[in-house]
């Protein structure tokens, strides 16, 4: 009978806990359910939030692909039209510089002449100065300044 006692006992202790700490299982039970939905909820979220910024970055990715292509192009025809105008700028400067080399070879051409002329000039003075000091006859005139003419290009050598 012991045992039947000590059992109703334990029946009587166990609806005892059951009806006071009913409450308080069921309410902790409640909370602990809370807080798991809140965690779970605050997971679905950050899942949605890390979908979100994959789909972004993939489109980025897939954008920057085509954005390096189009800089690289961009990059190239700069770079194409700078040589063409580093080309034509240098055949400009050629040019002016052989303008300037012409000139200058044409300059000196006219002052070589205008040397010759003077020299030939002078020449011809002195011809002419040598026969009329010495009073020659016409024939030794002849003679002598056609040696002087024969001389000439001599002279201008």
């Amino acid at each position: 009978m012991e045992t039947y006692i000590v059992g109703l006992a334990l029946l009587i202790f166990l609806a005892l806990v059951y009806w006071k700490g009913r409450k308080a299982i069921v309410n902790g039970l409640d909370r602990k359910i809370a807080l798991i939905r809140s965690e779970i909820e605050e997971a679905s979220t950050l899942r949605e939030e890390a979908e979100r910024l994959f789909a972004e970055n993939s489109k980025l990715a897939a954008t920057a692909a085509e954005e390096a292509k189009a800089i690289i192009s961009q990059a190239q025809a700069e770079a194409k039209r700078n040589q063409e105008a580093s080309i034509s700028a240098f055949e400009a400067a050629s040019e002016r510089r052989r303008e300037q080399a012409q000139s200058k070879i044409a300059q000196a051409e006219a002052e070589a002449l205008r040397a010759v002329r003077a020299e030939a000039t002078a020449v011809a003075i002195s011809a002419a100065r040598q026969v009329i000091s010495e009073k020659m006859s016409e024939s030794k005139g002849d003679s002598a300044l056609d040696a002087a003419i024969d001389e000439l290009p001599n002279r201008l050598a």
